[in-house]
């Protein structure tokens, strides 16, 4: 029986992991006010574990969200019904994983906001992308939101997440991957603030 999402379960726990992050990374968020209401595109960096639950901690647990991680995450025992009822839902990234894609438009769609890696995986080089968050942001006609997170991460190291200003894509932009590009570059102008 597959797990499913339940918003009241990640209104609770995301404060709790919040303030393990304060305790472990002495963590900081700069630009919650740039986070806009109702469904949007979240796209941070990734380059560690910490990452996924990190871009959820800085949004905050008043804010519904979804994210979309790798299908082999969800085959853990006990990792997978976790991460569903936080919020994730699966997506095969070998082909065209069509039930995930309409998961995620219908999260935009319906208010929430959707946390997607535009690197894909971590350990991505720094400037290379995928174009799946550029693809639901310009089909969900919903802001981006970028974000960057610290990179290499450890004990107390005063971690930082830089939340930048929403933007919407060139709606006369048809190609997916000049957009991903822009993302990332978004991305990694936030640096400079961290």
């Amino acid at each position: 029986m597959k797990s499913k999402y339940h918003r009241w379960f990640q209104w609770f726990a995301i404060p709790f992991v919040a303030l393990g992050f304060h305790i472990y990374f002495g963590y900081k968020v700069k630009g919650r006010k740039n986070i806009p209401e109702g469904g949007c595109v979240v796209c941070p960096n990734h380059c560690q574990l910490s990452d996924p639950p990190l871009a959820a901690a800085a949004l905050g647990h008043q804010v519904p969200l979804r994210l979309m991680a790798k299908k082999e995450l969800f085959a853990k025992k006990g990792l997978g019904p976790l991460i569903s009822w936080l919020g994730a839902f699966p997506v095969d990234r070998e082909g065209t994983d069509i039930t995930a894609i309409k998961t995620a438009l219908g999260t935009v769609k319906g208010g929430s906001k959707l946390i997607i890696f535009p690197q894909g995986t971590r350990g991505a080089a720094e400037g290379e992308t995928k174009k799946g968050a550029a693809m639901l942001a310009v089909k969900s006609r919903a802001p981006i939101l970028p974000m960057y997170i610290s990179e290499n991460k450890g004990f107390r190291c005063k971690a930082r997440v830089i939340i930048g200003e929403p933007f919407l894509p060139d709606p006369k932009e048809k190609d997916y991957g000049v957009i991903a590009d822009d993302i990332l570059q978004r991305i990694y102008a936030l640096k400079e603030q961290a």
